[in-house]
């Protein structure tokens, strides 16, 4: 799905599908996040006018998203509990480049690869009969949008770097964040 060159195993979706709740609330902050990132990427880079204006749809589409999730950990009567930090991040973020203008590029593919993963995790979530059919639908409406952003980043990227650049930098990340993948443990988190 979107490139990604490892599957997320099958004991992931197990172990979501029990702890559901727990799978809700890092969601949440998975979706907080991303729309942080899109500010950070407008604080880091004012002057690229499409950059910008991308962003600001995207921080709009990810907040909708944060309240879609806070309400549903509401009607469930649960509460929104601190962030424990997503490993899978961590650790993609470490391949990001320190100096610019490679680590702009970076930003943009770590970025679109974080948006495929969810993608392919929503997927996952969308098809499984242990997932009520509520939440399943909501996984399903919410999978085109990650696809979107993931094009979305990798779109910008194109617009500033060389395509063929964009190519190769995209397949040696795809590369470690397989790698990352496999090494995960399969925790009740959106990438764990």
């Amino acid at each position: 799905m979107l490139g990604l060159k490892t599957a997320t195993n099958d004991e992931w979706i197990a172990v979501a599908a029990q702890n559901l709740d727990q799978i809700l609330i890092d969601h949440a902050h998975c979706e907080k996040k991303a729309a942080a990132n899109g500010m950070a990427m407008i604080s880091r880079y004012p002057d690229r006018e499409m950059l910008v204006r991308a962003m600001i749809e995207l921080i709009k589409e990810e907040t909708e998203h944060f309240e879609f999730i806070y309400e549903e950990i509401r009607r469930r009567d649960l509460t929104l509990t601190r962030d424990r930090g997503d490993r899978y991040v961590q650790e993609l973020s470490k391949h990001i480049n320190k100096n610019e203008p490679l680590r702009m590029l970076d930003f943009l593919l770590t970025a679109a690869l974080i948006e495929a993963r969810s993608c392919e995790r929503f997927s996952l979530l969308s098809k499984c009969d242990d997932v009520p059919a509520d939440l399943r639908k909501l996984y399903h409406d919410l999978m085109a949008s990650e696809a979107g952003h993931y094009r979305a980043f990798t779109d910008i990227a194109r617009e500033f770097f060389p395509k063929e650049q964009v190519k190769a930098r995209l397949e040696e990340l795809l590369d470690i964040e397989a790698e990352i993948v496999r090494g995960l443990p399969n925790e009740a988190t959106m990438h764990g």
